[in-house]
């Protein structure tokens, strides 16, 4: 999708690939404005290729990959999600592996579960392995309410909301490896990253990447 504004000559944004899965759909224009004059074409391209672009993180061997994602439930407004309310062995977990850049995609399973402004809540465990105990910094991207355990411990917890002011991360909210930064304490061996996700919106979804993997392994896709 390209798309452009007051005439420009080249796009104004340019979207390599479409994640939605639907094959059919609407446009929706909404906000503080009047439109007019507008032309929707059916089967008009204008060059686009039909190959979606390639994927520039596919190579990244730093990206968390492979998740195990929990069922979806409601978590009450103004409560934080705890270590004690994430799901136990016994229940249901779907393994999940990232999509384009990246991305921890739940939008496509869950889509919005509750209606607003109720939020629903869904957990990600995977596992890092160190060699020894050490911290690593990790670049995080989440949309909209976040809160990551480290064995068991809180060691972040964050929102990502557009229309609060002070909470709309860069760039403008979006799902973004520069929404945020956060440190894992690892002990040697096996750890736990789990971490519960709250949405009350369309959208939702998460990437992780650990800025220097020396000395640690990730969960295997």
């Amino acid at each position: 999708m390209n798309v452009f504004v007051n005439d420009a000559p080249s796009p104004t944004l340019e979207v390599g690939r479409l994640e939605g899965d639907t094959v059919s759909g609407a446009l929706r224009l909404q906000g503080p404005g009047t439109f007019a004059n507008m032309v929707i074409t059916p089967g008009a391209v204008d060059g686009l290729s039909p190959e979606p672009a390639s994927d520039p993180l596919s190579t990244d061997g730093r990206l968390v990959r492979r998740w195990l994602l929990s069922d979806s439930s409601a978590l009450p407004n103004g409560k934080d999600a705890t270590y004690d309310d994430m799901p136990g062995r016994s229940a249901q977990w779907t393994t999940l592996s990232t999509e384009r850049n990246g991305l921890v995609n739940i939008s496509r399973l869950y889509g919005r579960p509750v209606p607003p402004p109720d939020r629903a809540v869904a957990w990600l465990k995977t596992t890092i392995t160190s060699d020894r105990k050490r911290t690593k910094k990790v670049d995080i991207g989440w949309t909209r309410e976040l809160w990551l355990f480290v064995n068991g411990k809180l060691v972040f917890a964050d929102r990502n909301l557009f229309e609060v002011e002070g909470s709309r991360k860069f760039p403008d909210a979006r799902c973004s490896l520069d929404n945020g930064v956060a440190t894992l304490p690892l002990e040697p061996g096996e750890n736990e990253i789990a971490i519960a996700l709250a949405n009350n919106f369309f959208g939702w979804g998460l990437m992780l990447r650990v800025a220097d993997p020396d000395g640690i392994r990730l969960a295997a896709r």
